[in-house]
């Protein structure tokens, strides 16, 4: 296997097994990571591929000189907190999140979980191309094991104490993914009545889509409404994102979680600082909402490391990205999806209502992304082309994340993703009907670039 640079993304490592990724390419990204010889945390996902991953990494790691401890085949959630309670270095997830079952991947992250940065996975990619021909021999890693579980659960009970012992029903859909390992187990320990869908571990996921989309949520937003839960959850493949189903089986997008979540943390802090950091691609709603409570609204590019390390760097209160990632540094650096249905339940105790009660509260424009297949190869050219050609169109735009063109009544935003090789298009706007002009004028702009003939 020839090494590919296109697995090396803006924050972590992902590609197709066998074809984009295999254990040496991990054995040579485990002895690059190992050189400073310090302790490492290393767990895995449910995905067949994973164990075997997890392993050569460590083999790496161990050859270059490093200390390394095995969290297993864990949830994000408590593979992260591993690493943070025994005080690691690094400590590394190895996980193609939500992507298909054929692929796996790479997440990395400092002993406290700030994520590396797309510098550090640059400097990375390249010392790993340097080394690639080098003939390297392995020997089998001596494995130091911990499972950390009961700690783990223990400090989420002690963290929202108002939810102990009461009996609010939720519905639990953990994907067949890596929280069915942990998330039924939380539940119950809070006293909740859980109904639970899709939670046993299979890495084929053969349930639904590893990634919670409103299309993959069709049985937990049924089962929510026959159940007459409270609320359900649904997390993506590896646990570091949650989307809420309100009691009227309706699906809240990242946006609507991030101002529930931001006006409740606003209105019970009594600090100066009321940063709240969001993705570029957010909705202007969370301004709107949380401005009005104090909030110093500060953007970042899209994509969870820039959102952790931002909230870090500014001791913001939260992090939201429109997708469902979601910090708060209060409880962790990291993005553990577990946190958000916790959050709800407690906000739907505090405030003694039904969550769609305290949904219909929040404003919301109409708002879309959408996704064009779009080679690794010609995506980042289409985007700086892009921006030459409408920076002399428009007279604001910003090009923090690809770019972002802003109206009177709304705004675009065109950018590669960082995780496939797509491009997204992003649209809201103040009212349907612009936002069908928006969405009918730029969507035949990238048609028309990505599918013209060569």
């Amino acid at each position: 296997m020839r090494i590919n640079p296109f697995i090396f993304r803006a924050y972590d490592i992902r590609g197709i097994y066998g074809k984009d990724l295999n254990e040496e390419v991990f054995q040579k990204i485990g002895f690059v990571l190992g050189k400073k010889k310090e302790k490492f945390l290393v767990g895995n996902d449910i995905r067949k591929t994973g164990k075997k991953l997890a392993l050569a990494l460590i083999q790496g790691l161990q050859r270059a000189g490093a200390t390394t401890i095995y969290a297993g085949t864990v949830s994000f959630g408590q593979c992260l907190f591993s690493g943070f309670k025994l005080k690691v270095a690094k400590a590394l997830f190895v996980t193609a999140s939500h992507l298909p079952s054929e692929w796996n991947g790479l997440k990395m992250y400092f002993g406290d979980g700030e994520p590396f940065s797309q510098e550090m996975i640059e400097k990375i990619k390249e010392e790993v191309i340097e080394i690639w021909d080098e003939k390297f021999v392995f020997k089998k890693p001596k494995i130091k094991k911990v499972n950390l579980k009961k700690e783990y659960i223990a400090y989420l009970l002690r963290k929202f104490p108002i939810l102990n012992k009461k009996p609010l029903k939720v519905v639990l859909d953990c994907g067949n993914g890596s929280v069915s390992l942990v998330g039924p187990e939380i539940f119950k320990n809070f006293g909740f009545r859980i109904t639970k869908i899709f939670c046993k571990p299979d890495p084929d996921f053969p349930n639904r889509d590893p990634d919670p989309t409103i299309q993959a949520t069709k049985v937990l937003r049924q089962t929510v409404i026959k159940e007459k839960a409270d609320f359900g959850v649904a997390f993506d493949g590896d646990g570091d994102r949650g989307i809420i189903i309100d009691d009227k089986g309706r699906y809240l997008s990242g946006n609507q979680i991030g101002i529930l979540i931001g006006k409740d943390i606003l209105s019970n802090s009594f600090s100066k600082n009321k940063k709240i950091i969001k993705a570029v691609a957010c909705s202007m709603a969370i301004d709107e909402e949380l401005k009005k409570l104090g909030a110093d609204i500060i953007e970042t590019p899209v994509g969870h490391t820039f959102i952790l390390s931002t909230a870090k760097k500014q001791k913001a209160l939260l992090g939201v990205e429109e997708t469902g990632h979601i910090v708060m540094p209060r409880y962790f650096f990291f993005d553990d999806a577990v946190l958000i249905p916790l959050k709800i339940a407690e906000i739907i105790l505090k405030e003694k209502k039904k969550l769609s009660e305290i949904v219909d509260k929040i404003k919301i424009y109409p708002f879309e992304e959408i996704v064009f297949v779009c080679s690794d190869e010609k995506k980042f050219k289409l985007i700086e082309d892009l921006k030459i050609e409408f920076k002399k169109k428009y007279k604001k735009i910003s090009i923090l994340d690809g770019i972002k063109i802003y109206f009177d009544f709304g705004w675009v935003l065109i950018r590669v993703s960082n995780t496939s090789p797509k491009i997204r298009l992003y649209i809201e706007a103040k009212t349907e009907q612009k936002f069908n002009f928006l969405k009918e004028k730029f969507s035949k702009i990238l048609k028309a670039k990505i599918y013209k003939p060569r």
